[in-house]
């Protein structure tokens, strides 16, 4: 009886010590919107527990969001997304539009993948004038 409590307990501390990798999964934070209505937009996303390696297998998509697909949201111009890599600190997505943004709400869906995951999140913004 003995040796199985034995067994459990070495089993239980083994579980507990060996790190799950699902734990240290990429993550984004809250949209930072850098720019007011009637001006390109600037707006950035950090990249919380980002790997080297996946940052270098990220790949993303912008589209638009559910809403506008359906044909009940207001439309936005072509927008870009680049990331920004930093040495110190958490890297980040920017998303950009070369054109002023005209329609104060902007909807649209981020899709983000990587070698081990994928994320797709729906964003609205709400541009203020000046």
């Amino acid at each position: 009886m003995t040796m199985k409590i034995y067994y459990l307990a070495v089993t239980l501390i083994l579980l507990v010590l060996i790190p799950r990798s699902d734990t240290y999964a990429l993550a984004l934070s809250e949209i930072k919107l850098n720019s007011y209505l009637n001006q390109p937009l600037n707006a950035t996303i950090e990249l919380l527990s980002a790997t080297p390696a996946e940052l270098d297998s990220l790949n993303t998509d912008i589209s638009r969001s559910r809403k506008e697909a359906s044909g009940t949201g207001r439309t936005w111009p072509h927008l870009k997304v680049d990331l920004v890599r930093r040495e110190k600190g958490r890297s980040y997505l920017k998303i950009t539009s070369k054109e002023n943004m005209k329609e104060p709400v902007l909807n649209f869906m981020l899709d983000i993948g990587w070698s081990t995951g994928r994320i797709q999140r729906e964003y609205s913004l709400l541009l203020n004038p000046p």
